[in-house]
């Protein structure tokens, strides 16, 4: 993975009541990223972990870096902690896997494929992991049809399909 950016930073809450906390980063940091704010990242944090994730608007010329409670926990780490952090560039643009299911369509629907080449990486994501949070593959396929015939509809209308 390039290394993109090595600091210091605190830990902070994203908004009193929320499990989420982030670690900020200057807008002037991040107009060097290959993709600027768009670019996917990996987060290590004191040489551990790898969280991957985007770079979220926070407060004006700051972007933020979410750590679930999860990771917290995980990392041992504390809110209001100063870390040392590592930005590297996500080799994965969607972060994770494709699930089978969405392999199975795009390979048995032509439609579902054209649709998908024609999504973002981030809707990309967006299926993907609305996809992994069902257990049940019946309503998986049926979120999924749903889904790309909402994208699709979407196409239509920008006269793109």
């Amino acid at each position: 993975m390039k290394s993109l950016y090595t600091g210091t930073a605190f830990i902070e809450p994203m908004f009193p009541n929320m499990p989420h906390n982030v670690l900020s980063i200057s807008t002037a940091i991040i107009a060097d990223f290959p993709q600027k704010h768009r670019t996917r990242i990996v987060l290590k944090i004191n040489g551990k972990g790898h969280i991957q994730c985007g770079l979220n608007s926070h407060i004006p010329g700051m972007r933020c870096m979410m750590i679930s409670k999860k990771h917290m926990a995980d990392l041992g780490l504390l809110t209001g902690e100063k870390v040392a952090f590592e930005i590297f560039e996500d080799p994965d643009p969607l972060g994770g896997a494709v699930p089978e299911v969405l392999k199975a369509l795009r390979a048995q629907d032509e439609v579902v494929e054209r649709i998908w080449k024609k999504l973002s990486d981030g809707r990309k994501r967006t299926i993907c992991h609305s996809t992994m949070r069902i257990k049940n593959i019946d309503l998986q396929v049926e979120r999924a049809l749903e889904f790309f015939e909402s994208e699709r509809e979407k196409l239509v209308q920008k006269g793109k399909w």
